[in-house]
């Protein structure tokens, strides 16, 4: 079986959606869609497809079995709601919802339909995400004691209109990745926020506070501020402690007596998230980054924002 896929929204990261389902052999892109015209022209330009205006268009007339939702984050839920009562399967970017209220929608939806569903967390297919679990199951760095995140970069996407701050851009693919290598989900979320630069909009600095029914600690940091991008994170054990360098694909393993680099297969985390997507598209079973993996990751990071830290 071909799954035949098709694109909503064709900015700068639908683009490379695009791009990669042309890579993939199971899947074949059709068409690609946005509200402006000559965006979606000009990329279905590129790959030989159609382009449409309208989501609800797109996939009926192309019989499409999927689509990737990567339109600007206050149009994520309205989009994933009009892809799926079309009757397609959707991958849909983060941050997937910008309010419990859209996620509750969003959960009456999925129900309704057969339709496969995904987050778009794209640092879970990273290699180095993956190792650094291995490690961890293993027990290599003995019982995981704590954990502190930074990803920190200039304001983003000030320009096409973004209206979410740094904890729904940023600190979600840390709290993503913390659900997944540690298989649980906070106790308690808390966080500190700030605005600092005037024309930000909403929160352009975020610290997140976690603590897990293992009783593990966790610490994220994310802002707005720094000139140059920051992506690791460190993972303390009693026997020693990982670091992971997500751009890299790096796991530094440190133990008393040794420090090790383990050797890890690079690959493009996109390409690897989306033939997982379409995998699962074809089986038509449930992925196990799905629906309520989603849903514990938001809750939490929504419920931290709920719980502030007062200075």
């Amino acid at each position: 079986m071909i799954v035949r896929v098709g694109v909503i929204g064709c900015g700068w990261f639908g683009s490379a959606h695009a791009r990669v389902y042309r890579m993939l052999g199971d899947a074949k892109l059709v068409a690609v869609m946005d509200v402006r015209r000559d965006i979606a022209k000009g990329l279905a330009e590129i790959y030989h497809v159609n382009y449409y205006t309208s989501i609800e268009d797109m996939i009926r007339k192309e019989s499409l079995d999927a689509v990737s939702v990567a339109v600007t984050p206050q149009h994520l839920h309205q989009a994933a709601q009009e892809a799926m009562l079309a009757g397609s399967s959707v991958l849909v970017e983060k941050p997937v919802v910008t309010s419990r209220e859209e996620l509750s929608d969003l959960e009456a939806i999925i129900k309704k339909t057969d339709a496969i569903f995904m987050p778009g967390f794209i640092e879970v297919f990273n290699p180095a995400v993956r190792a650094l679990k291995d490690i961890l199951d293993r027990g290599d760095v003995g019982s995981l004691l704590s954990i502190w995140s930074r990803r920190v970069g200039r304001l983003p996407k000030k320009a096409v209109g973004w209206k979410i701050g740094v904890s729904l851009d940023l600190a979600i693919h840390e709290m993503y990745v913390q659900h997944y290598v540690t298989g649980e989900k906070p106790l308690k979320v808390s966080s500190y926020t700030a605005k600092l630069l005037e024309d930000s909009g909403e929160e352009d600095l975020a610290i997140f506070l976690s603590h897990y029914p293992n009783g593990v600690i966790s610490t994220i940091e994310t802002n707005w501020l720094t000139p140059s991008g920051i992506r690791e994170a460190l993972f303390m054990g009693d026997k020693g402690s990982l670091i992971v360098n997500y751009p890299e694909q790096i796991v530094r393993v440190e133990l008393a007596d040794k420090v090790e680099q383990p050797r890890i297969r690079k690959s493009e985390p996109l390409r690897e998230e989306l033939s997982y997507f379409v995998s699962h598209v074809k089986s038509g079973e449930d992925p196990e980054i799905g629906y309520e993996f989603a849903k514990g990751v938001i809750t939490s990071i929504f419920t931290g924002l709920e719980n502030k830290i007062l200075l």
